[in-house]
């Protein structure tokens, strides 16, 4: 066979030759791509892929997609190249004659920007390079627009004379200039001049070249392509493809070839290393991102992206169907894989590679190898729905437990304990003859130690005691009442059970010390498969692949999906031999190297819109001083780690609120209602594998509120002063009033108490008592004119003495108005009575009430109500009583009445004109400025049914003192 042939066989066949898959991830319209054809991509200094679409412009973070189209700002929907200049311009060539860029959160079209009004497009721009200086180099396929880093725009449309009809590829050469090629020549071009740097033999086609300051890429002709490296002058010869997208260059060594056929990667430096990826799979570009995963764009497949080039799938197939993996065993150097298909296949423990396979030809064609086991002779013990099996390497099925349906096995001792869908039985692990049966109903798994046997079964959990006893965990822990998957136990004698739907549970010393479930980060609560290694606990689920550390009691976890490259999410079985992880799924083997996989990831943190008041900002235009009355502020960020696939967690804290560290994985943070002050937000992203980015930090300022501000604070001090100057000048001015109204009122009460002694004993009561006393001489009655002398002598005595005290017990003021009964009454001649009631209870001695003021109602009483009588039949009563907080005084006569006596008064005028009720109204008004409860007073005229006068009433509230 010619070199010609074989080089086509390689190209077109390559599944004769690689038997592992690499995993992908792969992200298309439903995942957020503006559609499933794209074009180009580039990723921007920030980290974020972008993908030029048929559809629109995508940009993803790793978590988040967002598609621009011509309604935010684009020229055209379909965008058919991409670039990312020095500046952290991303350059935009869309399908209509135009050119555009987004910078700062921005579209910059010719309608916005003046350098794209002096480029001029003839009909798309189909390449792009940057030389050293920062210059950039625009390719369409006759013209050339050059844009120096000052702004300046030079169009070419001709080299050295000759018009440019076939250009090719543009570049940056190894001196920082520019590549350029056009037809057979290939150019360099600096200072605006071109300089052939040699004629080249290849079909001179877009598709068909790429250059830059390391390698360039022709197709040589139909059957093959050239790779020629500027860094170690080596040229390589590869296949060509009867159809092909173009090349891609991804780094100083390594080219893509892309096709309908998938992409063949090469290598300048290793020639026979070719990788060929996406087979039958139209990639249109390929590219290397900053974390180091490789990004493929296709037609009508969306974009692909390599979980790990230490990834690998291994897809059994038997009748053009998937060989589902139940069951692993460590045989030497191999790992033997158990499937659902009647075989049992061998790995190399230290490649993944497949090395040989065994059909069980006796088996049924649906069943499977369910566990293996290698025992102390070396040979493989397997459990099938039939029976079980032994491999010597020929072959042996055991008749006595042949029609059996096993479900696991488990070493005990030097024994083999066979779980199956009846019982558990006890054999030897080398002869498979059956010892005892120890559980005689179904059961789904089991761990023994020390004579004690943890039974899982679709009930829950059971234990076995050495003594028989017959335990069910389910009656004392709900967790342990659901179906049981599997269940192992660590150093620290933790037993770990997982439950198909509860999640993982820990138990330990009788007690559940520690419940994992997806809120904790498990990838699903359907656990299916347990393996400890050391101090690692891998979890089989059914939504992806945990790795739990369990030497700390937060328990950390890993999580590995199909995003990581896992075949499959749903996770039959585990096994892991010195960091090397295999995982057997429906889909086949995972192969991965657990320390490669996570050594070369990183974390990028970006902040991707900060919102103040309801408005959106791009990050670097945001303000720092915000009004008070927008303190509304939210941040929008994200971590770019393309390998954890969205899952990653965040720290923040925001200084001058909370030095406290808080976590969470939402992408945003929203604060409502700052206080004024200055703050700094410190944010920082972790990706799935611990890696941690740099530390984002965001300050800003809330702006005072008027009365925060200093200046308002002075004012208002001062303010403050005056006021309260001027508050304690008042309430000194008030005081010294006061003052002064007070002296006045003990003036006038002095005053009125000096009145009311004389008031007391008023002109005309002495006149008449010392008349009285003249008759009683000139009747020579000595003793009734010693007994009058001594009544009023006795009450002179008592006004002197009670006018200058500011109050006096109720019985001395009975005994005042006794005293001036008696008097009047004998001096009248016995003209009326007088009478004293007293309330049961009340008791004179301890209520005091002001002096003298029912003396001048007495008088009133005698003078102008008794005195007039036609008869001797007067009667003033007097009546005290309690009332609540009063003592009440009742002054009531059955004299003429007022009236009557005015009538009186007209007619025989009193000569002195007594001002004792006066005076006394006069004090009790003093008297109720100064207390709060107040002294009331009122007097009633007694009439009958017909108005005749009955007499007077004059009622006295006392406070209570």
């Amino acid at each position: 066979m010619s070199i010609r042939w074989f080089l086509v066989l390689l190209v077109s066949c390559p599944q004769f030759l690689f038997s592992q898959e690499y995993g992908y991830t792969r992200y298309d319209s439903k995942e957020g791509l503006a559609s499933s054809t794209v074009y180009c991509m580039t990723q921007d200094h920030d980290g974020f892929m972008w993908f030029g679409t048929e559809a629109g412009l995508t940009r993803f973070d790793g978590t988040h997609f967002r598609t621009f189209t011509i309604d935010d700002g684009l020229p055209d929907n379909e965008v058919i190249q991409l670039f990312t200049d020095s500046r952290g311009r991303v350059w935009i060539s869309p399908f209509k004659k135009s050119i555009c860029y987004y910078y700062k959160g921005k579209f910059h079209t010719p309608e916005n920007d003046t350098l794209l009004r002096h480029i001029h497009v003839n009909n798309y721009v189909m390449r792009y390079a940057e030389n050293d200086r920062g210059d950039l180099l625009l390719m369409e396929i006759n013209q050339l627009h050059h844009v120096t880093a000052n702004n300046e725009v030079y169009t070419m449309n001709s080299i050295q004379g000759i018009p440019m009809q076939n250009l090719a590829a543009v570049g940056r050469n190894p001196a920082g200039n520019f590549w350029v090629i056009d037809s057979i020549r290939m150019y360099e071009y600096s200072n605006r001049l071109f300089n052939l740097e040699k004629k080249l033999d290849y079909w001179s086609y877009v598709l068909y070249a790429a250059v830059n300051e390391n390698i360039m890429a022709l197709r040589s002709n139909y059957w093959q392509n050239t790779l020629h490296s500027f860094k170690t002058g080596k040229t390589i010869i590869v296949p060509a493809t009867q159809e092909q997208y173009g090349f891609s260059i991804i780094d100083d060594h390594t080219v893509s070839m892309n096709s309908p056929w998938g992409a063949y990667v090469y290598n300048i430096n290793n020639p026979d290393s070719v990788q060929h990826f996406l087979p039958d799979i139209r990639v249109t570009n390929i590219k290397r991102d900053k974390e180091g995963n490789l990004w493929f764009t296709t037609m009508g497949q969306g974009v692909y992206r390599l979980n790990s080039a230490f990834v690998l799938n291994t897809r059994f197939k038997d009748y053009n169907s998937n060989q589902q993996v139940l069951s692993f065993a460590r045989d030497g150097n191999s790992i033997a894989v158990g499937s659902d298909r009647n075989y049992i296949h061998w790995l190399n423990a230290n490649t993944g590679k497949e090395e040989r396979k065994l059909r069980l030809d006796t088996m049924g064609i649906t069943q499977g190898v369910v566990a293996l086991f290698k025992n102390s002779a070396g040979h493989l013990i397997g459990g099938t729905p039939r029976g079980i099996l032994q491999y010597t390497p020929r072959v042996r099925w055991f008749d006595p437990i042949a029609r059996i349906t096993v479900k696991n096995l488990f070493p005990y001792k030097d024994d083999l304990l066979v779980i199956t869908d009846h019982d558990i039985f006890r054999i030897n692990q080398n002869t498979l003859a059956i010892k005892d049966t120890i559980w005689r109903e179904r059961a789904t798994c089991a761990f023994a130690r020390n004579d004690t046997f943890y039974i899982g079964s679709l009930n829950g959990l059971y234990r076995l005691l050495p003594n028989g006893a017959k335990q069910f965990l389910g009656d004392r822990f709900a967790l342990f009442r659901a179906r049981i998957a599997a269940i192992t136990r660590d150093t620290n004698n933790v037993l770990w059970v997982a439950t198909f739907g509860g999640g993982l549970v820990a138990f330990r010393n009788e007690k559940i010390i520690a419940h994992i479930k997806q809120e904790q980060g498990l990838a699903g609560n359907i656990c299916r498969t347990l393996f400890l290694e050391d101090n690692n606990l891998w979890v089989g689920t059914n939504k992806g692949l945990n790795k739990i550390r369990i030497d700390d009691t937060t328990y950390p976890l890993k999580k590995y999906t199909t995003g990581d490259g896992l075949a499959s999410d749903i996770i039959n079985v585990v096994y892991v031999y010195h960091n090397k992880v295999f995982v057997g799924t429906p889909e086949g083997v995972t192969y991965f190297d657990e320390g490669k996989i996570a050594g070369d990831s990183r974390c990028d943190l970006r902040f991707i819109n900060i919102s103040v008041g309801g408005d959106a900002y791009y990050p670097d235009l945001a303000p720092v001083l915000i009004p008070h009355k927008k303190n509304n502020i939210q941040f929008d960020y994200v971590g770019i780690s393309y390998k954890s696939t969205g899952d990653i967690r965040y720290r923040y804290r925001l200084l001058g609120l909370d030095s406290n560290w808080y976590e969470t994985r939402e992408t945003f943070l929203n604060f409502p209602a700052l206080p004024s002050g200055d703050y700094e937000l410190q944010l920082q992203a972790i990706n799935k594998f611990d890696v941690h980015s740099q530390l984002l930090v965001a300050r800003f300022t809330v702006e005072q509120l008027l009365y925060e501000k200093n200046w308002f604070k002075a004012l208002a001090g001062l303010l403050f002063l005056a006021i309260t100057g001027l508050v304690v000048l008042l309430i000194v001015q008030r005081i010294r009033r006061k003052e002064q109204e007070k002296t006045a009122i003990n003036k006038r009460i002095s005053e009125l108490e000096q009145l009311s002694r004389k008031a007391q004993m008023n002109p005309h009561f002495i006149f008449n008592s010392l008349n009285s006393i003249q008759q009683y001489v000139m009747d020579a009655d000595v003793a009734g004119a010693n007994k009058f002398i001594s009544g009023f002598s006795r009450l002179i005595r008592q006004t002197l003495d009670f006018s200058s005290r500011p109050e006096i017990r109720l019985e001395e003021e009975l005994d005042y108005l006794k005293n001036y009964l008696d008097i009047e009454k004998t001096r009248l001649e016995d003209a009326f009575s007088w009478v004293v009631n007293m309330e049961k209870g009340v008791d004179p001695t301890l209520y005091y009430i002001p002096p003298m003021i029912l003396q001048p109602f007495v008088e009133n009483s005698v003078r102008h109500g008794l005195r007039f009588r036609k008869d001797k039949n007067g009667v003033v009563t007097i009546t005290v009583k309690r009332d609540g907080d009063y003592l009440i005084c009742i002054l009531e006569d059955n004299g003429i009445g007022r009236k009557a006596a005015m009538q009186y008064k007209s007619v025989s005028p009193i000569n002195y004109q007594s001002k004792g009720l006066s005076l006394t109204a006069d004090r009790i008004e003093m008297y109720n400025r100064e207390h709060a409860l107040k002294i009331r007073m009122w007097i009633d005229d007694l009439e009958d049914n017909f108005h005749n006068s009955l007499g007077t009433r004059v009622t006295i509230y006392f406070p209570v003192l």
